[in-house]
């Protein structure tokens, strides 16, 4: 009837449930190991491109000195930026089949006032580049008031930059696409 039970015979007697149990909780560390890698891998490339897109960015702002005092932006100069930005991008040790950019301007016809209501954009100088598919949240014309009017009597001409990554690697569909955008004035 009763049944003597001693700590050492229920331990041999567990027919294999501490290797399942074992099983099922290095099965579980696992998964969060790897959720962890992917949330911090796709932070880093967070941090990258916004870094990559703020000197890029700075660039564009100082084109006038890199390309002869030429304030107009052209696709070619463009073209060139995003070799730049592939570079930067692969030196970071991230694939660049997937970087797509849009360099944005905004410039302001001339005006002697410096109220904003005579600030009227020039849409003969104010483009749109792109290298891939990429848009910015917020197109740089909806932004205009950012821009200032400068001791010269203009209104400073205003650039952004957008780099787009389609998916982080590694992390397949887990995260959203990165989008990191920045926005400078001409000097």
């Amino acid at each position: 009837m009763y049944k003597k039970n001693n700590q050492i015979n229920i331990i041999k007697n567990t027919h294999g449930a501490i290797i399942v149990e074992f099983v099922f909780v290095i099965f579980i560390m696992t998964i969060f190991i790897k959720t962890l890698i992917s949330v911090s891998n796709y932070y880093s490339n967070v941090g990258k491109l916004d870094r990559i897109s703020y000197s890029l960015a700075g660039i564009v702002r100082e084109r006038t000195r890199l390309y002869n005092n030429d304030r107009i932006l052209t696709q070619e100069q463009v073209n060139q930026i995003k070799q730049l930005a592939d570079n930067m991008l692969l030196n970071s040790g991230n694939p660049v089949h997937n970087l797509a950019i849009n360099i944005e301007t905004l410039h302001f016809n001339q005006t002697e006032s410096s109220a904003v209501t005579s600030k009227s954009i020039d849409n003969t100088k104010s483009l749109s580049f792109n290298v891939g598919t990429c848009e910015p949240n917020r197109p740089l014309n909806e932004l205009a008031q950012l821009s200032t009017f400068s001791n010269a009597g203009r209104w400073i001409p205003l650039y952004q930059v957008t780099l787009c990554l389609s998916s982080a690697p590694g992390s397949g569909t887990l995260f959203a696409p990165i989008k990191s955008s920045s926005i400078t004035i001409e000097r």
